[in-house]
């Protein structure tokens, strides 16, 4: 029962393996797209913080801010033109509270966890610093 007439594997035995290699390879690129996915929050954390640093620094939303953070995103490999970038105030004094805040769609690279995820999957980072700037 074990093989055919020959003494081969039997045809069951290739059915199951490709079911479980197809099985395996689906959980390998679904951990791969959920790191892609982690890195790309992680790197939209870091670009508010940094957003954030600039703005108290410099006393709001200025143009060297917003540069300041699309060049986090761009050297973490985040398009800047498909993020939305939110800072208020736009100008601060002295200990005012200055939010920034980035949202990014994350597209799945594999196609069967885009038919789980959705196509888009939206990520949101804020951090919230002191002006530092004395008018």
């Amino acid at each position: 029962m074990g093989g055919n007439r020959n003494g081969g594997p039997s045809g069951a035995a290739m059915v199951e393996f490709v079911i479980v290699v197809t099985l395996l390879v689906t959980i390998l690129f679904a951990l791969v797209d959920f790191g892609l996915l982690l890195n790309a929050k992680l790197v939209m954390v870091a670009a508010a913080r940094e957003g954030a640093r600039r703005a108290a620094i410099e006393g709001g939303a200025t143009p060297a801010v917003y540069d300041r953070i699309r060049q986090q995103l761009s050297l973490g490999r985040i398009d800047p033109a498909g993020a939305t970038i939110d800072i208020t105030p736009k100008t601060a004094t002295y200990g005012t509270a200055i939010t920034v805040r980035i949202a990014y769609g994350y597209e799945p690279m594999f196609p069967v966890l885009r038919s789980v995820m959705g196509a888009s999957v939206p990520l949101e980072a804020a951090t919230i610093s002191r002006s530092e700037k004395i008018r």
